[in-house]
């Protein structure tokens, strides 16, 4: 994508995204094609930026830049948290008063303090985790549930940029607490393909690839069958779209939030074994693999 050039003296959209990974490193190719937008990258990891059309710098500087929007994606609550407490970031918010959205799968008690601790700077908090994973961010097709107590006109432009779906929530936390009941589901989903697709051949012998075919590709089952059977048969987990890791902890802020509930106990013990089996960081479908749980 080639961005827009700037046009006269007319002042760019300051876009600071914080936090580098497989979602932000999809999603930055949008956001430099937006017309009259200047994109800064705040990384402690990287050494040189990831494209030439962002800038690179640490996230103690981010109240130089003086952002006009801050997208956040991290980790989990503790990174999250020290990026927006950091007192670079609390003086930019203070000074500039930023459209704030928070991509990331934090806990609802994160995300209901992160809303105040915004507004106590007279930013504004958009909370908006995203789900798609990595295809979704290089397509621009995330979807987006997302919270803000105010429209804000900056924060819609750059939600539009790489989101093709936005569901409006109603009350802080409520976003939070959607998509680790969403992400819960799925993982269970998920970790039955492991249970049931090596029946398949055991059952049905030569049959077994006209049931592949049906699977993935007719009935209810198919969208998820078409997306990720063929890499749990062809066990590639490398590269991931998502990594394990992040969906073991989904899964723990998913118990916090529901309870020890006997399905979400068993999902949950089958990613963390995941993890120990194939690394942190393999793709979240090696839940999938054989001896994985």
């Amino acid at each position: 994508m080639t961005p827009s050039p700037l046009q006269g003296d007319r002042p760019a959209t300051r876009i600071l995204v914080a936090g580098y990974g497989a979602l932000t490193s999809g999603i930055l190719p949008h956001l430099t094609s937006l017309p009259e937008a200047a994109i800064t990258l705040a990384s402690h990891h990287l050494a040189a930026s990831p494209d030439p059309l962002v800038d690179l710098i640490q996230p103690d500087q981010v109240d130089q830049i003086r952002p006009d929007v801050i997208v956040g994606c991290f980790a989990d609550d503790e990174r999250s948290r020290a990026f927006w407490e950091h007192r670079s970031t609390a003086a930019a918010l203070t000074d500039c008063r930023p459209a704030c959205i928070e991509l990331s799968t934090i806990s609802p008690t994160w995300a209901e303090e992160w809303h105040e601790r915004l507004q106590g700077h007279g930013a504004v908090p958009v909370e908006s985790p995203v789900t798609g994973s990595r295809p979704g961010a290089r397509a621009g097709t995330l979807t987006a549930f997302v919270y803000s107590p105010a429209v804000d006109e900056r924060a819609k432009r750059v939600l539009a940029a790489f989101t093709r779906n936005r569901h409006r929530f109603t009350a802080p936390g409520r976003p939070a607490r959607f998509k680790l009941l969403y992400n819960a589901w799925g993982a269970a989903i998920l970790h039955s393909l492991g249970v049931y697709a090596p029946l398949l051949p055991q059952h049905l012998g030569e049959d077994a690839a006209i049931a592949r075919e049906i699977v993935t590709t007719d009935g209810w089952m198919s969208v998820i069958a078409s997306a990720k059977l063929e890499r749990i048969l062809g066990g590639d987990y490398s590269d991931p779209d998502f990594a394990v890791t992040h969906m073991a902890k989904d899964l723990h802020y998913a118990r916090d939030l529901l309870g020890s509930l006997p399905l979400i106990d068993l999902t949950l013990d089958a990613f963390e074994k995941t993890v120990e089996v194939h690394g942190p960081y393999a793709d979240f479908t090696a839940v999938a693999a054989p001896g994985s749980s």
